[in-house]
């Protein structure tokens, strides 16, 4: 039986989101649907100046977290340090995983990208992760891409019956590793 539930997990630049849009290429490939969204590092030479948030159902691409001198407006509320999260694209973040939750069948992807410190705290993607946990049982597969010290949150959400496999993201074999267990 393959696994429902995949976290790819490392560092900041480690290649988790990388790791995330080639999984959706190849699940898009198989003929699946792919919901939900990819964060994308933005970087200004070495600087990363914030995030953006990739959803692969429609192709669209939004600003998602920024530093603050990056951006403005009301929709900016803050994050950590000199970090900005926009209310707006996570709520779309957001109805993408409760939407692919309704539609979850065998041959759905959902990409949780990434479960961070606003998920700690049951904000940012939380909520929505949860439905579509809770919908795992109709079919469907579940991408969740964290740092390393966030896999114990993430396992916690999780009951014992979900089938789960955890990668590192720049682990040198990591198809290998997945091979066909997931998608």
């Amino acid at each position: 039986m393959k696994n429902q539930i995949l976290i790819v997990h490392g560092p900041i630049g480690s290649g988790k989101s990388n790791r995330a849009e080639q999984i959706a290429d190849r699940a898009k490939v198989k003929g699946y649907s792919v919901y939900g969204v990819i964060s994308k590092r933005v970087m200004r030479g070495r600087e990363t100046i914030g995030y953006n948030g990739n959803f692969p159902e429609s192709g669209e691409i939004h600003k998602m977290v920024y530093r603050n001198t990056e951006v403005s407006g009301d929709n900016w509320k803050p994050l950590r340090g000199p970090f900005l999260f926009n209310e707006v694209t996570f709520k779309l973040a957001h109805d993408s995983l409760v939407k692919a939750a309704y539609l979850m069948d065998g041959k759905t992807l959902v990409i949780a990208d990434e479960y961070g410190h606003l998920e700690d705290r049951g904000f940012g993607l939380y909520l929505g992760i949860l439905r579509v946990i809770e919908s795992l049982q109709g079919g469907g597969k579940l991408l969740i891409l964290c740092r390393t010290d966030k896999i114990d949150n993430v396992i916690k959400m999780f009951k014992k019956e979900n089938r789960i496999l955890i990668i590192e993201a720049k682990r040198r074999d990591f198809w290998d590793s997945l091979g066909d267990s997931f998608i």
